[in-house]
């Protein structure tokens, strides 16, 4: 087929599959790197989420540490509730994240409390219960019965010796503290983590000002819960591709780390943009350069054949179009003015010839 083409689409043809080749070798370059950048975004939003996801699990160890270490005391092992208050306060005041720490008997009675407010029954929490029932770590995320602002609370059982249980002690702690901390901690332009406890209950979120509401959003449906731990996923939320990453944090708690995909892939985002330009810019240049090329040699050679032809039939010209090129083209046309003075001449002899 190419064999069968005029000159000037096969000179067009060829200068452009000429610079084609080499730029479709260089897209696809930008398109490999879509990988690697892909790995650069992975462990950076990894890395990230395991910062703030360590500082929630320190946070949580605090709590426990501190149960524990109440909870080994002979106060609190014999149920001396005059002598727990004084423990309980001092611990309170020496720990700021805190808010409560109160003891209950197996009934769920409270015996005292760091804060001396009035004893009341907790055997409706599910913390309690947890312990009662037998696990070794019981925890909540719930909304206090005293200040309606939202508390995690840890029980642990106190065991006068081992197996026999003689209460609860219980650490409740707002968590305005962890909130800020996950709150001023950012990735990129557009990234933030947030915390979701056992129930998918939102309990810390990065865009928000580290003051939850007197209530815990439902975080059920959405689509990042769906993900593998540890896996970086991107999902269309709220109308935009994000980036998460999901790790699993504290008592059955998630952490998750979102960003803007256009933020995570800036700088390949920019690079493929660039190279669509530079390909879109050098098929135009490209483009013309072939046209220009491909015509000031395709236009003279089809006159000179148009010429030549005219000859053919006994029609001559006077000037013969290109002798003032330089090149093969400019050689043909002073060949065919050449050959036309010869023709001329010939048939000039001829007619003489004929005349005498």
């Amino acid at each position: 087929m190419f064999k069968n083409l005029n000159i000037f689409p096969k000179i067009l043809l060829s200068c452009f599959l000429i610079a084609a080749i080499p730029l479709a070798g260089f897209i696809y370059q930008i398109y490999l790197n879509e990988a690697d950048q892909r790995t650069v975004v992975e462990q950076r939003m990894t890395q990230f989420a395991e910062v703030i996801g360590g500082e929630v699990d320190n946070w949580v160890d605090k709590n426990i540490r501190n149960s524990n270490f109440l909870a080994s005391m002979d106060a609190f092992k014999n149920m001396d509730a005059a002598a727990q208050v004084p423990v309980l306060k001092v611990a309170q005041e020496n720990l700021e994240w805190v808010s409560l720490i109160f003891v209950k008997d197996l009934n769920g009675d409270a015996v005292a409390r760091s804060d001396g407010k009035a004893l009341r029954n907790y055997s409706d929490r599910e913390y309690f219960k947890q312990v009662i029932s037998g696990q070794k770590i019981g925890q909540q995320v719930l909304i206090g019965k005293l200040k309606p602002v939202p508390l995690h609370c840890f029980a642990i059982p106190v065991e006068r010796s081992v197996g026999q249980m003689t209460g609860v002690i219980t650490q409740c702690s707002t968590l305005i503290s962890i909130s800020d901390d996950i709150t001023s901690s950012k990735i990129g332009v557009s990234g933030f983590a947030f915390l979701i406890d056992d129930k998918n209950r939102l309990i810390a979120h990065g865009e928000q000002s580290g003051k939850l509401v007197g209530n815990l959003q439902d975080f059920s449906s959405h689509p990042a819960l769906t993900l593998a731990d540890g896996s970086v996923e991107t999902l269309k939320f709220d109308g935009k591709d994000r980036v998460f990453v999901t790790r699993s944090v504290g008592p059955g708690w998630r952490l998750i780390v979102q960003e803007d995909y256009d933020d995570a892939y800036e700088n390949y985002l920019k690079a493929k943009s660039n190279a669509l330009i530079l390909a879109v810019i050098t098929v135009v240049i490209t483009l013309l350069l072939a046209f220009l090329i491909s015509y000031s040699i395709s236009s003279p050679v089809k006159k000179l054949t148009e010429i030549a032809d005219a000859y053919s039939k006994g029609v001559f010209v006077d000037n013969v179009v290109g002798q003032d090129r330089n090149d093969e083209v400019g050689e043909l046309a002073k060949a065919v003015s050449r050959m036309a003075k010869t023709i001329q001449m010939a048939i000039s002899r001829l007619r003489k010839v004929k005349k005498g």
